[in-house]
Parts: C-alpha cells; structure tokens; sequence
C-alpha cells in the first residue's frame, strides 16, 4: 500500500476513492473519475520512493489526468484546491 506524506509532514494511507471524490466533486463523470484514480494509481509505481508520494506531486498529477480527460472539471479542481489550503 502506499503512503501519501502531506504538507504536515502527516503520513496516510493512499485512497483511491479520495481521488475519486474529490474529482466528481470538481464536475467529472464517475466514469471519469475511476480513470483518473487508476491511472495515478499505475503512475505511483514508477515515482513512490519506498511506497510514499508528496501530497503535491499526487496533486499535479491528478490534475494532469483530469486535464487530459475533462478540461472543464480539470479547471474547476485547479481552482477548488488553490481556495481550499487544507486539501493539500
């Protein structure tokens, strides 16, 4: 399982399903936001460094997918975590 090192210096659990939430939140299709969770998934086993990722590089990628699949949620998620700091 990997472990995602937050802005706090915190240690958690990788949830596929926070990804899931927070990008149907930003206006993807479920459909949408499942790919965006697998595909960053499959991307954290090529840059985990001993099975931890920084909230932020998880963050930037997200958005990456997001961007690819749906510009206009892509848009929304960027805005939604640059008003919210405590998502980081």
């Amino acid at each position: 399982m990997y472990k995602v090192l937050k802005k706090d210096g915190d240690l958690q659990d990788f949830d596929w399903q926070k990804i899931v939430l927070a990008v149907t939140k930003s206006g993807a299709t479920e459909e949408e936001a499942s790919k965006v969770a697998m595909e960053v998934e499959g991307w954290l086993n090529s840059v985990a460094q001993d099975g931890v990722i920084k909230s932020y590089d998880l963050h930037v990628k997200v958005l990456e997918v997001l961007k690819a699949l749906n510009p206009t949620a892509g848009a929304a998620f960027e805005t939604f975590r640059k008003l919210d700091p405590k998502t980081e």
